[in-house]
């Protein structure tokens, strides 16, 4: 297998000219493989969302989105996924891998046969060695995508029509249903309503092909070649509008834009058409209620999403977890614990959901049930943090802390990200943390370098020293990880 990443963008990091201080932002390898189908190599570029994730997942499944005329979409596409799928927590959509095979011979790949009895060549290379190599070497979910603009959507159509099942739902972007005059078309009027569609799902995008100034209205009753091209989408709509046969379908004009402009939209207004079902928007109620109704809400709502792409979803287990410490912080402890529970019944090979449920337990002064879920964390995946938790909790002796010891931690500090200077100081038997324009934090020790921070859960603060001299510190909080660095005394 061939790899080569693809650079996307350049950061420049200096305006003066130095290759050194330049770095590569990728999103996704070039991929080669051998078709014996077609008797040549195919390339396609490939996007995976580790690629862009702010943490692993190597376990998760992921659909897959597949792509005509790949290197010509495949960074917007590709934008459009990562941007409401990853971006500010956004779960409008679900991660998805993302393949965009590059063409060699258009007209050949692109045009349908004309014997419905023969399958395209292209057709059997994407059935018979595309998707089951992908398969093979990608996390992949049984759910898969096709989208094709102009010939692309073409083929799309044609594959909706003879082999549907072959994807689970199609995006065909102003489509040349045109083509060889409406050959195709017609042979969709005719074999479509053979399909058992339940469940497919298409949407249409199309452009404003007509004559500098012509409307809709007078589109009717025009028959020239020029307007052949968006009346043949129109047909399309109007049949398919009453022969959907289950098809869940939609299609939309764009008035404002041309062939050659309109995938970037139809990109968006197809995936969130398909995925309709899938957003589980949290309001204020939600987070306002102190009961557990919310855990009850996201199991109906995703076990919706799970019958519609026929296999098991959840909710992201940080979105989980970010609205169970949430909960916990503001006293709603049945509410806290089942989200938390919630995780562990989606996630159960995953540590931190046992970490995070420890942390309830501790909330709770709950001993004997936070070492247990710490362990159950320790045995699926070492970690440091974990570790020194549940050690504090075994030999809960820190409690007798020395003002002197204490003085070892105090000093000013630079917030790495931000550029922000925090000042710990020794007050009242106690390390505070002082920040400009906030309510002072007391940090309590778990055990020795490590404290937490009093009222808050989910805050994990760990030292590092240089004999008894502190060099910077990492806190580990529910909204992310950021280092500081030690200033001065």
């Amino acid at each position: 297998m061939k790899t080569i990443f693809i650079s996307s963008v350049i950061l420049m990091l200096s305006f003066f000219v130095n290759a050194q201080n330049k770095e590569s932002i990728n999103i996704g390898n070039k991929e080669v493989i051998t078709s014996k189908v077609l008797n040549e190599t195919r390339t396609f570029w490939i996007y995976t969302p580790n690629i862009t994730a702010l943490s692993l997942s190597p376990d998760k499944r992921y659909p897959v989105l597949y792509f005509l005329d790949g290197d010509a979409h495949f960074f917007s596409t590709v934008g459009i996924i990562q941007q409401l799928s990853q971006a500010n927590g956004n779960g409008v959509l679900p991660e998805m891998i993302v393949v965009a095979i590059k063409n060699t011979n258009r007209l050949r790949d692109f045009v349908p046969s004309v014997d419905h009895a023969k399958s395209n060549p292209f057709v059997e290379f994407l059935a018979d060695e595309l998707i089951p190599y992908v398969d093979k070497n990608y996390n992949t979910a049984p759910y898969k995508i096709l989208v094709g603009h102009s010939l692309g959507g073409l083929t799309a159509i044609d594959i909706l029509t003879t082999k549907a099942n072959l994807f689970n739902a199609y995006i065909a972007i102003d489509p040349s249903m045109w083509y060889n005059n409406e050959m195709y078309l017609k042979s969709t009027f005719t074999q479509l309503p053979k399909q058992n569609l339940k469940g497919k799902r298409l949407f249409i995008g199309t452009a404003n092909t007509m004559p500098k100034g012509m409307s809709l209205a007078q589109l009717k009753n025009n028959n020239s070649n020029e307007t052949q091209h968006i009346r043949s989408i129109f047909k399309l709509d109007d049949f398919l509008k009453t022969n959907n046969n289950g098809l869940v379908y939609a299609q939309k004009y764009y008035e404002a834009e041309r062939h050659n402009t309109v995938p970037l939209m139809s990109e968006y207004d197809g995936l969130r058409f398909i995925f309709d079902y899938y957003f589980y928007d949290a309001n204020e109620k939600d987070f306002a209620d102190s009961t557990a109704l919310i855990a009850s809400k996201l199991k109906i709502h995703y076990n919706k999403v799970s019958e519609e792409m026929g296999y098991k979803n959840a909710a992201p287990e940080a979105f989980v977890n970010y609205l169970a410490y949430d909960a916990l912080s503001k006293t709603y402890y049945n509410k806290s614990k089942a989200l938390f529970e919630l995780n562990i019944e989606w996630y159960p090979e995953s540590s931190n959901v046992y970490d995070s449920y420890a942390d309830y337990y501790l909330s709770q002064k709950d001993t004997i049930n936070a070492i247990s879920n710490y362990k159950k964390a320790l045995q699926i995946q070492s970690d440091a943090t974990t570790l020194q938790k549940l050690n504090a909790l075994a030999n809960s002796n820190t409690s007798s802390i020395s003002i002197i010891d204490l003085q070892k931690y105090a000093g000013t500090y630079t917030l790495v990200d931000f550029q922000l200077d925090i000042a710990l100081v020794v007050r009242d038997g106690s390390l505070w943390a002082v920040v400009p324009g906030q309510a002072d934090d007391e940090f309590q020790m778990l055990s020795k370098n490590i404290f937490t921070v009093k009222g808050k859960q989910g805050y994990t603060i760990t030292f590092e020293m240089d004999d008894d001299m502190p060099k910077s510190f990492t806190s580990v909080q529910p909204n992310g990880t950021f280092e500081a660095v030690f200033k001065k005394k």
